[in-house]
């Protein structure tokens, strides 16, 4: 019996455990989402970043000035690159560059920064984030989603992306 006090078979209650599974983890990787790329100028202007280009795991994080949560997070964003160097972090600004370009310079982050564009609330909600919010971040694996955070990032939080990067392909 369920908790309704419906009588359930053990092919349904199999189905049943694996529904609230797949439930409590919405924001997995998930082999059949389509790929996600962009190709984006750097702050500077010198040169572009094309996602699929880029090696083993890339955390990218949509990020802006006047957000508290995004800035908070920012140093840590700096310690965790530090920390896994087989790790590709890129910032995505929604700040004019030059004044990401001072921010950035001003509290000493030297990740790579990448202006987003006008089209950075479509290019949030491909990799779904629906709302547009920020902080976002997302991970990914061969150009796939992997996993996603929404609001700002705690040192756990990065242990925790971290470990199911790790644990799910043995990767870094």
């Amino acid at each position: 019996m369920n908790g309704l006090g419906i009588p359930l078979r053990r092919g349904q209650l199999l189905v049943l455990l694996a529904a609230v599974v797949v439930s409590a983890w919405p924001r997995a990787w998930a082999a059949d989402r389509a790929p996600w790329d962009f190709t984006l100028p750097t702050l500077a202007g010198d040169h572009f970043v094309q996602l699929s280009k880029l090696p083993g795991p890339v955390l990218v994080n949509f990020w802006g000035r006047d957000c508290a949560p995004c800035v908070a997070e920012l140093p840590l964003l700096q310690t965790f690159a530090q920390a896994n160097h087989g790790w590709t972090i890129l910032l995505v600004c929604t700040d004019p560059p030059p004044d990401a370009r001072v921010y950035l310079q001003k509290h000493n982050i030297t990740l790579p920064a990448l202006k987003s564009g006008a089209n950075v609330v479509a290019l949030m909600s491909a990799a779904g984030n629906r709302r547009g919010g920020l902080p976002f971040t997302v991970v990914v694996r061969e150009g796939r989603v992997c996993q996603t955070h929404e609001g700002g990032l705690t040192a756990a939080d990065l242990k925790a992306l971290r470990l199911a990067w790790s644990t799910s392909e043995g990767q870094p």
